[in-house]
């Protein structure tokens, strides 16, 4: 990527929906990139989100990117820069508290690597799961926490533990300094201001899709 294809980043707020399209950009950009596509223009961009292809622009201004005319976007450029901007093109280690079915999954699961999470180790304080293997580790005790962390400069800590135990679990891995938590219990975590939580609660995703399509169910029998 060349200096002519940076721009200056904005100092403004960066609008939430904006940062919700920007790792889908990063998607969409990587399947294109393995079709051996060289550019991309923001109108097809654009029909994925529905919006308008100037909110695309406005979305890959904010990263400090800008494509060429009548060429549109580099696929190449515009993911790298996307991956500079996410920080996914510099390596994440983390750990996973939680070798249930879940977090046994995640572990196991290649595409995590794409976007930068190493995975170090897997930990579980049932005594039934230790020494168990997953893929290419053994879970270990909560005991051994703090050596891993320290060893590996644990940045994140991915926690699929059951609810009840949630909240404790959070509390010990804050103690260790780790300032980024991927909650897969279904509750809600609560942490220090300078600790980023980021919840994938299935159970809410779930209820609001049922909301929408008991709305649409409802507005076609008006209709009918």
């Amino acid at each position: 990527m060349n200096d002519t294809d940076r721009i200056k980043k904005p100092e403004s707020t960066i609008p939430v929906q904006t940062l919700r399209r920007i790792p889908y950009y990063h998607q969409i950009l990587s399947d294109l990139e393995q079709k051996g596509e060289r550019f991309v223009s923001s109108k097809y961009l654009a029909h994925f989100f529905r919006v308008d292809d100037t909110q695309v622009r406005k979305d890959v201004s904010v990263i400090g990117y800008k494509g060429k005319p009548k060429s549109g976007y580099s696929v190449s450029g515009l993911k790298q820069a996307i991956g500079d901007f996410l920080g996914i093109n510099t390596e994440n280690t983390a750990i996973l508290i939680g070798a249930g079915k879940l977090g046994s999954a995640l572990v196991e699961y290649p595409g995590l690597n794409e976007y930068g999470l190493k995975t170090v180790a897997v930990f579980d304080k049932d005594p039934k799961k230790l020494d168990r293997k997953i893929g290419a580790f053994t879970v270990q005790p909560l005991e051994k926490l703090a050596e891993i962390v320290q060893s590996f400069d644990v940045g994140i800590a991915i926690i699929t533990v059951p609810k009840e135990a949630a909240q404790a679990i959070c509390d010990l891995v804050v103690k260790q300094n780790i300032k980024a938590i991927w909650n897969f219990a279904p509750t809600q975590l609560s942490a220090p201001a300078d600790v980023t939580i980021r919840n994938e609660n299935m159970a809410v995703g779930l209820a609001l899709l049922s909301h929408y399509l008991k709305k649409r169910t409802a507005e076609s029998a008006i209709f009918s």
